[in-house]
This record gives C-alpha cells, sequence and structure tokens, in this order.
C-alpha cells in the first residue's frame, strides 16, 4: 500500500506541476495518466469529468480525490485508508501551486512588467488555447461513437450541437445547459428509446 500512495503522490504531483492554463488546459494530461496506469476507463473517466466540473473546486483536485479513493479501495483499503490516500492525492496535485506561489509570487509581482515575462504570457494564452482545443475535441470523439449512432447517441449528438449554438451567441448561460441536461437525463428513464441503430 505504500508503494501505491508513492505512485498516487507522484502521478498527481506530476500533473499540478504541468498544470498551466486551469483544468481545462491538462484534461488530457489527467486522461493519459489515469488510462496509462490503469486506474480509471474511458467511460469513467469522461463521468468523473462531468461531476468534478459540476462540482466547486480544480478539475484536477477533484479527479484527485476521486482517484485516490477508489485506487486504495480497489486494492483493499478500508474507508478511513482511502480517505487518507484521497487526501494524499489530493495534496500532491495542489503542492507544485502551493509552491509555487509561496517562492515564486513575489518575484512575479516584481518582474510582471518585464518584456521578457510579458511575452512569456503572449506564447502561452495560444498554448493553453490549443491545449484546451484538443482536449475539447478528443473528449468530443470519445463521447460519440465513429459509426452507427443510436437513437440516443442521436439525442445526445443533437443536444451536444444545440448546446453549443446557443452557448456560442453569448445569449445562453452554460448553466441553463447544465440544468436541462441533468433535467433530460432524469427523464430519460420516462421515454425509453429502442437500442438500435438508426
Amino acid at each position: 500500500m505504500i508503494r501505491l500512495v508513492g505512485t498516487i503522490f507522484c502521478s498527481f504531483f506530476k500533473i499540478g506541476l504541468f498544470t498551466l492554463g486551469g483544468g481545462l488546459a491538462i484534461v488530457s494530461l489527467v486522461q493519459q495518466e489515469m488510462l496509462a496506469r490503469g486506474w480509471l476507463t474511458n467511460a469513467e473517466f469522461l463521468d468523473i469529468l462531468g461531476i468534478a466540473q459540476m462540482t466547486p473546486g480544480p478539475i484536477g483536485v477533484n479527479t484527485a480525490t476521486f482517484v485516490g479513493y477508489r485506487v486504495a479501495a480497489q486494492h483493499g483499503a478500508g474507508v478511513w485508508t482511502a480517505l487518507a490516500v484521497s487526501l494524499v492525492a489530493t495534496l500532491s496535485v495542489t503542492l507544485p501551486s502551493v509552491l509555487g506561489v509561496h517562492f515564486g509570487g513575489g518575484w512575479f509581482n516584481r518582474n510582471r512588467e518585464r518584456p521578457v515575462v510579458r511575452r512569456v504570457f503572449v506564447i502561452l494564452r495560444p498554448l493553453v488555447a490549443g491545449f484546451v482545443t484538443a482536449a475539447g475535441v478528443a473528449l468530443t470523439l470519445d463521447v460519440f461513437p465513429r459509426f452507427g449512432f443510436t437513437v440516443h447517441e442521436f439525442v445526445d449528438a443533437g443536444v451536444f450541437a444545440v448546446t453549443a449554438a446557443l452557448v456560442l451567441t453569448k445569449r445562453f448561460s452554460p448553466l441553463w445547459g447544465l440544468l436541462l441536461g441533468a433535467l433530460a437525463g432524469i427523464a430519460s428513464p420516462l421515454f425509453p428509446l429502442s437500442a438500435n441503430g438508426i
């Protein structure tokens, strides 16, 4: 169990260390790490991503908390041990940021207007946008199958397209999209659709 805790600590410390641009920018890094270690399947990761986005806090922290608990429980740990491992995972993903702010915050405040520092942020902005876009495209491809939509997946694709179009108009709050999606998920058992492809 000690070796497992060390592996969890190192994995999430690495994720926290390379978190540039917020949670969405590291979705692909978190996904690759979780799948490579066999801690989550792709479907489980997508479920966790949805839950992590709806709960308060950054996606990396929320994912670390869940995965720490889940992995420990899968390896036979009791509830309290699994909670302790979950806490280790959560602390390890936040530790690089805490250390960075503590040791580098003063330097950054003194040097933020220097041309070199400003150029670094000019480069980082499109880099972060690229990370977010890549993660969005990869997740979209994972959610929808390549061939043979079923009725449910066709409805999902329609909801995705309508929500994206409405949010892009900037007149529709993403919160309404989440609420409508949750209501649709709750109501879906009332309207069973054929499982056959269309």
